[in-house]
Order: C-alpha cells, then structure tokens, then sequence
C-alpha cells in the first residue's frame, strides 16, 4: 500500500537535513505556466482551429477520447499540414508564444523576448526588470511558476535553495521569474542560475544548474546563442518522444536519473503519466529496493520524491493516484487550489531549514 499523501497542513519537515546532504531538486512542467500559456490539449486545440479549414476540425474533448497522448496529437497535425519540422517549429512557436504577444505593446514583448532568451544578465536594464514586473502582474501572478518563483529564492538566501532545476517545459518563463526575484533581491545582474540545453554546456560550480530537458522552442525572428541551440532536443511530437524512448543514454535521461538518483526530488506541474520519466523513476526505485534487500535492510514503501497535485474529487482518486506512483519512489503532496503551490513548497522548506532562521 501507498503511503498517505501529504497536505498543507502535515507536509512540515519532510526535507528536513536533505541540504546537509545531496540536497533537492525541483521538477517542473507546462501545468506550472498556466494559465498565463496554453497546456498541452489547448495547444493541440488551437493548433487544428487556426491552422485546418472548418470541415477538418476536430472537437478536443472528442480527440481525447481516443485516448492518444498529446505528442501524438501534435504529431498528427503536423502530418496533416505536411510540414517539415523546421517549418512545424515554427507554427508552435507563433502558438505557444500567442497568448503572451497579443497581451502585449510591442515595447514589452521586445522586453519579455530579451530576458526570455538571454544568457548574460548584464544586458538587462532597469528599465528592462520595470517593465518586466508589470508583465508579471498581468500574466503570470496567478501562475505556479510564479508562485514558486518567490519562494525557490527565499531559501537559496537561507542556504537551503535547490541543488538543480529540471523543465520539462518547452519555454523558459520559470526560469525569467526566478531571474526576476533574485535580481529584486539587490543581487545586480549576477547569475544565479546556469541555464543548460545540452551536454556541450560546461556547468559553472557556483551556478545553481537549470536542466531544459524538453529543448527551449525558439521564439520566432530571435536567435539562440551559438553553443546553446538544442533544436534536437526539442520533445513536442510522437516523432521526438518515441526517438527519446528508445535511447536509454541521452542526454536528457542521465541528466534526470542522475538528480533523482542522488537527490530528493519535488514535482509541479507535470502529470507524472510521461512513460519515459515513469521509465527512468521505476529503474531508480527498483534499483534502490534491491539494495536495500541485499544490504539486509526491511524497506517495504520507501519513497524519496514528492508530487504536488490539485485533491480530486473523491477518495477513491485519491488512494488510486497514490498506488500508481508508490512504486516509482514518489508521494503525494496534495492541494486545494493551484494556487496553493508557493505556499506547501515554503513549508516545505521553511520548515526544514535551521532552527535559528525562520521565514515568513
């Protein structure tokens, strides 16, 4: 049986000491930019509205009965439209980016483009960080990520900031906010976090190191910095996920079995039904409950990461998503509204950090 999941009220000191040790990872996915960006069956439904002609559209909630994933889906519009990948990266760009552009004069979006795909902050103005704030509080105050944001800051001041971040998005709006929060924090333009796309990119030691795991997708009529293109890396079709699902050694898979081997993990965001992450967390559990067998050691339900989720409706939900990720080495941290995702993470970290400092 799976243990009980967590809630805002019990998730107290479930980190605790782990900073003394390999520390913790955060894991986040596409749930975590919305509403501010469109998730994955929203994209797949806009993709078909503004791209076929009105006989071809298809219903969402009539494709998602058929039960196919939504890489398979973007996939299959791809297929419809005869485009090559180069051209089909292009068309998502102008969908997945839409949302934010249209909200925007021209003056911000330039702004949000420039902190969106730079390395360097030293580029960023004061003005650039002024203007950004306010697209901050009119597109993504609401957002997981930047709820999070706030708070991954908070405990990188206290010394108890995570070791790694790992995305599994497709854009880098997490990472502009905690880009945004550490500045505010009076920290100038230092870098804070070493944003890697690809095994080329050699790691800074005092860099807190961002994992795109999934490829950034290019924000059309910009481009990436030579060394940082990951273009292949991208995961948005079934073409791509499937390539993914058959290397057992690339790069996006020694990166996550290597934080989720050595460290405790959090996840937001993400649905936790990708078979290739369900692939890599199985090996990794397995693999630890065969030690603990061989070394002699009665472990039966040992779970060493943690996945926030919006309650369900009913119990049995409940105790059913629970048993589907025990065996994967994963718990339940459960919440009310999204909302709530800044405030459990701060519990979870507030309350693990030294007795003598105390956030609030």
């Amino acid at each position: 049986m799976a243990k009980k999941g967590l809630d805002i009220k019990t998730i107290q000191p479930v980190l605790r000491d782990v900073t003394k040790r390999n520390g913790w990872s955060l894991c986040v996915g596409a749930g975590t930019s919305v509403p501010a960006l469109a998730d994955w069956y929203t994209l797949v439904e806009l993709l078909i509205k503004n791209n076929c002609s009105k006989n071809e559209i298809i219903d969402i909630d009539v494709y998602r009965k058929m039960d196919f994933s939504p890489e398979a889906m973007i996939q299959a519009v791809q297929n419809h439209m005869h485009l090559s990948d180069k051209e089909f990266i292009g068309l998502l760009s102008d969908e997945i980016y839409r949302p934010i552009r249209t909200a925007l004069t021209a003056q911000e979006w330039d702004t949000f483009v420039k902190i969106h795909e730079t390395e360097h902050l030293s580029c960023i103005t004061k003005e650039n960080w002024a203007t950004y704030s306010g697209i901050i509080d009119r597109m993504f105050a609401t957002t997981s990520a930047n709820l999070m944001a706030k708070v991954v800051i908070d405990a990188v001041h206290e010394g108890v900031g995570p070791r790694s971040i790992l995305s599994f998005n497709v854009e880098a709006v997490f990472l502009t906010l905690l880009n945004f929060y550490y500045m505010q924090t009076g920290n100038s333009n230092r870098v804070l976090f070493d944003r890697i796309a690809n095994s080329i990119h050699v790691q800074k030691h005092d860099r807190i190191p961002y994992f795109h795991c999934h490829g950034v997708i290019p924000i059309n009529g910009y481009s990436a910095r030579k060394g940082h293109l990951a273009s292949d890396k991208l995961v948005l079709t079934e073409d791509n996920y499937l390539e993914l699902a058959n290397n057992s050694f690339s790069w996006q898979a020694t990166s996550f079995i290597d934080n989720c081997m050595n460290r405790r993990v959090v996840f937001c965001g993400v649905s936790l039904t990708d078979a290739n992450m369900r692939r890599w967390l199985s090996w990794i559990h397995a693999n630890k409950m065969a030690e603990f067998k061989e070394n002699g050691l009665d472990c039966k339900d040992a779970t060493e990461h943690f996945w926030i989720r919006k309650k369900p409706n009913t119990i049995q939900e409940k105790i059913w998503l629970e048993e589907s990720v025990a065996h994967l080495g994963v718990r339940l941290v459960w919440i009310d509204e999204w909302n709530q995702t800044g405030k459990v993470l701060k519990r979870n970290l507030f309350y693990f950090c030294a007795e003598n400092h105390k956030l609030h």
